[in-house]
């Protein structure tokens, strides 16, 4: 046989080939495309076919908005953290409504929620909106679980308004490196700094979004990819003023953050790095830990630190929302039986990692029931 016949064989054969791995290479792409397209929406719908309704009310004269599902079994109430919304709690919340009466509420300054003075953001203001919203719509004790600077809020509810809280779950909360002068050291802080510098120009909050990807490192974990990322994010963001930012080719997890930023009012943020009186008048960390009296869980992801050896960029930024030293310190002062769980994850738990934080939530819930010693509502 000559040899051209026998080349062509083999041509023929590795086109073949590479057309059998090309099928289902494109088959993946376009299923990665397409779940990154509908997932946000594919969540929202899930938890509409839940029985989650969103609703509205009005507490010490503020709309505050919420959604909330069926009574079927003790109310749950999810506190969100910086610049999101409820809706960020999407993949956990058709579950958790299956054995809770849970509901989830936009913070002041956050989603559908009404805006507050400047000077009204703080964590005990805040806070004691959210302990008033418990008492006047959900109407009994809750399994309060905050995340992020959400956790700050749960954590002095907790500690102030004990008589409306049965369990805690801080899930990622920034204990102790939130504070000045640490915050603007911390990859969280950062968002906050910029926030403030952009309340400062003057512009609407509503152009955060923009000023936001522009001049902050969102997508520095990307490597890179993060220049190109930025020019390309920003150029969607001027052909779609006014609508969050929404990349096919990026996954929900990133897409789900920009749903909440194009809500924030940046002087939420402001008050963390200056001004009076401040996100921490009249909070003091140490004292409302020492203060918790119910059973309690605390998330803490430490993905950088596991993965690294530090939870310290090279140039000092903490890229976590508390290191393990924040954590011992915290759980000095929590009350004994307090349970931890240590992720390999982002900062957005509930999302990234959706079975951990349900199991978290099941088992705080299983130590209050065991506390309580009765029935949850709803059972036989």
């Amino acid at each position: 046989m000559s040899s051209a016949p026998k080349r062509r064989r083999l041509l023929r054969g590795a086109l073949l080939g590479a057309a059998g791995l090309a099928v289902p290479l494109g088959l993946g792409i376009a299923g990665y495309l397409h779940r990154n397209a509908t997932g946000l929406g594919k969540g929202l719908a899930d938890v509409a076919a839940a029985g989650i309704t969103e609703k509205q009310a009005t507490v010490d004269g503020h709309v505050l908005n919420y959604a909330e599902g069926p009574r079927n079994g003790p109310p749950l109430l999810l506190v969100h953290g910086q610049a999101t919304r409820w809706q960020d709690h999407m993949l956990v919340l058709p579950e958790l409504a299956a054995r809770h009466h849970v509901v989830a509420v936009d913070i002041p300054g956050h989603g559908g929620s009404d805006r507050l003075a400047p000077e009204e953001y703080t964590n005990a203001r805040v806070g004691a909106l959210l302990a008033r919203f418990v008492a006047e719509v959900v109407g009994e004790p809750v399994i309060l679980s905050g995340h992020s600077s959400g956790g700050l809020l749960a954590l002095w509810i907790a500690a102030e308004r004990p008589e409306w809280v049965c369990g805690l779950l801080l899930e990622d909360p920034p204990l102790f490196s939130s504070e000045m002068p640490r915050l603007p050291h911390t990859t969280g802080g950062i968002s906050l700094v910029l926030a403030e510098r952009h309340r400062a120009t003057g512009a609407p909050a509503t152009e955060f979004q923009r000023y936001f990807v522009e001049h902050g490192n969102y997508f520095e974990f990307f490597g890179p990819l993060q220049g190109a990322l930025r020019a390309s994010a920003l150029r969607w963001i001027d052909a779609h003023p006014g609508r969050p930012l929404h990349l096919g080719y990026l996954p929900p997890l990133v897409s789900v953050f920009f749903q909440g930023l194009v809500h924030y009012d940046t002087a939420f943020g402001a008050a963390w790095v200056h001004g009076e009186p401040g996100w921490y008048a009249g909070f003091d960390t140490e004292a409302a830990l020492a203060a918790v009296d119910v059973p309690t869980t605390v998330i803490h992801t430490n993905y950088v630190e596991a993965t690294r050896g530090a939870a310290y960029s090279d140039d000092g930024i903490l890229l976590a929302a508390m290191d393990q030293a924040d954590l011992d310190r915290a759980l000095r002062l929590l009350p004994d039986g307090t349970e931890t769980t240590q992720l390999r994850s982002g900062h957005l738990v509930h999302f990234e990692r959706p079975k951990e934080f349900l199991a978290a939530v099941d088992g705080l819930a299983g130590r209050v029931r065991a506390r309580q010693g009765a029935r949850w509502p709803g059972e036989a």
